[in-house]
């Protein structure tokens, strides 16, 4: 409504001065009045052109004094033109602020981002640790309770230990008393017997196979056999008849005792080697110790056991020397492999004369260079004895 009773006062306003300078132009033209020596056609010119200045001048001033905002733009034009170059520039200034803040928020971000990620992990990695200290302290109650367990088995051996010292202190003892007697007793009865030996010191009485696992009656029952069938080959062994009620073999009480409870936590198959502990003469009982070992399996049935060439050209040994050799061989890899050795002479099997002869004469026939090979024959356990199968060939042929 404003700008309307303006344009209306500007159009009256130029109106009357229109009027007004048409009125004097008249009368100046009728009156033939001159202005500055002028003519007076040129004096209404002059007067028409006042007019307008006129008109403009008042127009201007009417517009100064009625709005601000035109007395701004005729006076302060040059002022808003600084003032809007002075917003702009602190704009460009203000928008590479931003945008270099925004830049530096995309960085901040991206770190927040990894950040995020960096604490995802430890916090992966706290649930894990957590769980291995949860599952790190149940093994440590379990190895706690098993540790308090084994105190108490510890406790059990210990005293189990002890009782099984004092009991071998008093079985070197009755030995000691008993090796003094049989020391008198071989003396006299060498004498009476010319000194013939029944067993060597250390030398077999028996060797038996027995069951672990068992119950105490069964294992007694086992411990009997083998006391019996080591009595029998006491009287085979000097000629006596093994219906006869003699008793040559006694074994202490402690050594039966061990044997029982060694059987009680056996699970497999054991070795008993029982063994003469003094040079014994016809006639004097027979002291044993029990040798007990695991009877494992050495070599299975057709297992090799030794192979080697044997040059039979070769002037270094005989033919017999060189076969000879070769089974000394087999009875060191047999010991070696965990088969017991008799200790009286150290070899774990017997060959036959005639095979023996037989394998030589072949071996001679056959003449060159010849791969001899020792297989089992049967499984072999630790008890023995070790049964060859031999197989001939020439080296020649070989691939």
């Amino acid at each position: 409504m404003f700008g309307i009773r303006l344009m209306f006062l500007l159009a009256v306003m130029g109106g009357i001065i229109a009027f007004i300078a048409d009125k004097l132009g008249s009368k100046i033209g009728k009156k033939k009045l001159s202005v500055f020596g002028l003519r007076p056609h040129d004096t209404s010119v002059l007067l028409t052109v006042l007019s307008g200045v006129l008109i403009s001048l008042f127009s201007v001033g009417i517009l100064a004094v009625s709005s601000e905002s035109a007395r701004t733009a005729l006076f302060g034009m040059e002022k808003l033109q600084k003032e809007l170059f002075r917003l702009t520039a602190e704009k460009n200034s203000a928008e590479e602020e931003y945008n270099k803040a925004m830049v530096s928020l995309k960085e901040k971000n991206a770190a927040i981002a990894e950040l995020d990620k960096e604490i995802q992990k430890v916090n992966e990695d706290k649930a894990t640790a957590e769980g291995n200290l949860a599952a790190a302290n149940n093994s440590l109650n379990e190895v706690r309770g098993q540790y308090e367990a084994t105190q108490g088995a510890l406790v059990n051996a210990k005293n189990e230990v002890q009782s099984l010292t004092e009991a071998r202190n008093k079985l070197n003892e009755e030995i000691k008393g008993l090796k003094q007697e049989t020391k008198a007793l071989e003396q006299g009865l060498a004498v009476m017997r010319g000194g013939q030996m029944m067993y060597g010191s250390g030398e077999i009485v028996f060797v038996g196979i027995l069951q672990g696992g068992r119950s105490e009656e069964e294992n007694l029952k086992q411990m009997k056999w083998l006391f019996e069938s080591a009595n029998t080959s006491a009287m085979n062994r000097i000629g006596l008849d093994p219906g006869s009620k003699a008793s040559l073999v006694w074994v202490p009480e402690e050594e039966s005792v061990r044997l029982l409870r060694i059987l009680e936590k056996a699970k497999g198959n054991v070795l008993v080697r029982m063994r003469s502990l003094a040079n014994t003469v016809i006639g004097q009982p027979v002291l044993c110790a029990m040798e007990v070992i695991p009877n494992r399996l050495i070599f299975k049935d057709g297992e090799k056991i030794h192979q080697k060439v044997i040059d039979m050209n070769g002037k270094e040994m005989t033919p017999d020397q060189s076969f000879m050799t070769f089974l000394k061989e087999v009875n060191e890899r047999s010991v070696k492999a965990g088969v017991l050795p008799d200790p009286m002479t150290g070899k774990v099997g017997n060959m036959s004369a005639v095979t023996m002869v037989e394998t030589v004469t072949k071996m001679q026939r056959m003449g060159g260079k010849i791969l001899l090979t020792a297989y089992a024959d049967g499984n072999i356990t630790t008890a023995g004895p070790v049964q060859l199968r031999l197989h001939l060939a020439r080296a020649a042929h070989l691939p």
